[in-house]
This record gives C-alpha cells, structure tokens and sequence, in this order.
C-alpha cells in the first residue's frame, strides 16, 4: 500500500507543478513589465488582445470586377469571380490606381473594370483602403 500512496502522491505533485507553473510564468510577466515601467497603454493593449478584441483591423485582398459605383453614397460593389459580391465604402481619402500607374478619382472607374482591392472592416461595414483597376472594354 505504501508504493501506491507514493506513486498517487507524486502524481498529484505533479499534476500540481502543471497547473501552477504557467500561472507563476504569466505573473512574472507581469511583475517584469511593471519593473521595466512599461506604459499603461501597452498593458492595455495586452489586455485588449488577452479579452480577444482585435487591436487594428488588417487588410484584407479581393479581385473581381467593379459590378456597381456610386459617388454619390461613396460605396462600390466588387463582383468576385467566385460570383461573390463585397460592398465597399470609400471617403476623399480612398486611393485608387489604374494600373498603368496613374492616379484616378473613384468617379473614372468604370463599370466591369477588372479590379484587385484591399479593404478593412470596421463594425459591419468594409472599408476599401486601395484599389488597383484595368479599365473594361470600351473606356
């Protein structure tokens, strides 16, 4: 009986040094950014990100056609090749590049331009944040 209370024993220590053990290394973290004297903000972003809420949107890429372009609400709809449509807005700010490297306003993209775009999402809207287009057919 004795060999098997040593054996249950040092299991259970074990399994104690495995759940202890990384809560120990995550307070020494802590303990070592408050002696470096780390800034609150960057305490805040680490708890930010530990919360699960992300710190800055990235950018995400689609290429399809421009399927619709309204300058007037500043929104266009890119029409993917998979037939998937992806509503963008845009502001004054929004780049937009033709491809053979000259600047253009968002109003002198046409429809059914070929076009390869990154935007971000913010809340439930996506925001185009640079657009490069070859112009269809025609323009």
């Amino acid at each position: 009986m004795g060999a098997k209370t040593t054996v249950v024993g040092g299991l259970a220590v074990l399994l104690a040094a495995v759940l202890v053990v990384p809560v120990a290394a995550q307070e020494k973290k802590a303990d070592d950014a408050k002696k470096s004297g780390e800034p609150a903000k960057a305490k805040a972003e680490g708890e930010a990100k530990a919360e699960g809420e992300p710190a800055k949107a990235k950018a995400e890429k689609v290429a399809g056609d421009v399927g619709l372009l309204d300058t007037e609400k500043n929104y266009m709809i890119v029409v993917t090749k998979e037939g998937k449509l992806i509503t963008l807005d845009f502001n004054s700010k929004t780049k937009a590049t033709e491809i053979k490297e000259t600047k253009v306003k968002m109003g002198e993209v046409g429809l059914g331009s070929s076009a390869n775009v990154e935007y971000v999402t913010k809340g439930e809207k996506n925001f185009l944040t640079k657009m490069e287009f070859v112009p269809a057919k025609g323009e």
